[in-house]
């Protein structure tokens, strides 16, 4: 009411501006209370106030408009409210490494890198002998090796049912990470990218459309849909402190429906298998390239990146 008040003696000022910080189950009680106050007030000076109400994960400002986004993130930025959590445990289904070991030896297969031997399999992936072991008599996988006399294996052939499979269980297997922008400027993942590059964090690689131009430089996808990163988390804890550094804009969000500007995938297994780019980011391996294309809908693309590296593969 005292903002009210001072606007009705200053009619020369756009706009009264009221912060408060709050948790985030306070956060409906707030805007209940703002939209009773506007509608108790007198319509020119309702309509100059602006509310930023400061919660953890989720602020909230009225009306939506980029300076007063910007104005939360600054609060956000002060009070601690809303700051990105910098470390995140992901949750991992049972089975996961014999997946692992799947796109071990398809990323071999696709690389031209030959045999391995069983137990340096289980090094690469970070589990057990017998676990290695399960994951080659799984039906969808046996029929395409070929095993040696030295306890070493390979694909003999791509393996179909392996990778539709793989596809299919994406979305469980990997638990990206997806954040959007909430500026209300224009998502910029390329401008992204150019920040990322400067800054080069750890344990970090380049996926998605940049890493199908690496593998494939006749892949045809105009534009950058979004940044996807490959994050290398063997313990399952992945660093996010390099995301606000990178856009104080960008907020981690659960909504599908909700347009991502970057997507972290983390890695669990013990070897990245990334492919070293000078003192640039290195590229995500071809396998987490492809699953990434996949997980943004461009099937087609990804089996022509595939087909690229090996063209046996003959997917349609």
């Amino acid at each position: 009411m005292q903002l009210a008040i001072s606007l009705a003696d200053h009619p020369d000022v756009e706009r009264g501006l009221l912060v408060v910080t709050c948790s985030r189950m306070a956060l409906a009680s707030v805007r209940e209370g703002w939209a009773a106050a506007r509608h108790a007030l007198r319509r020119p000076i309702a309509d100059r106030l602006g509310l930023v109400a400061v919660a953890a994960e989720d602020s909230w400002v009225d009306p939506e408009d980029p300076r007063l986004r910007s104005v939360a993130r600054h609060f956000e930025r002060t009070t601690g409210h809303g700051r990105q959590q910098t470390k995140a445990k992901v949750s991992l289904p049972p089975g996961r490494k014999l997946y692992e070991v799947v796109k071990v030896l398809l990323s071999r297969w696709l690389r031209r890198e030959g045999p391995i031997q069983i137990s340096a399999i289980a090094s690469l992936v970070g589990c057990s002998y017998p676990t290695v072991r399960r994951a080659l008599d799984k039906p969808t996988v046996r029929p395409a090796l070929r095993f040696q006399s030295n306890r070493s294996v390979e694909l003999k052939s791509f393996p179909h049912d392996a990778w539709r499979e793989l596809v299919a269980l994406t979305g469980t297997l990997r638990a990206s990470m997806r954040f959007c922008d909430r500026s209300g400027e224009k998502p910029a993942p390329q401008a992204l990218l150019a920040r990322l590059e400067r800054a080069i964090p750890p344990h970090v690689a380049v996926g998605g459309v940049v890493s199908a131009r690496h593998w494939d430089p006749d892949f045809n996808l105009h534009g950058m849909p979004r940044l996807d990163l490959v994050c290398h988390a063997p313990d399952g804890t992945v660093d996010l402190g390099f995301v606000e550094k990178l856009d104080p804009s960008l907020s981690l969000t659960k909504d599908p429906s909700e347009p991502a500007v970057l997507v972290i995938h983390p890695l669990v297994r013990s070897a990245p298998l990334f492919s070293a780019h000078g003192r640039r980011l290195p590229w995500a391996d071809p396998v987490e390239t492809a699953l990434d294309l996949c997980e943004l809908s461009l099937g087609p693309q990804a089996n022509r990146l595939l087909s690229s590296l090996r063209p046996e593969v003959r997917l349609s």
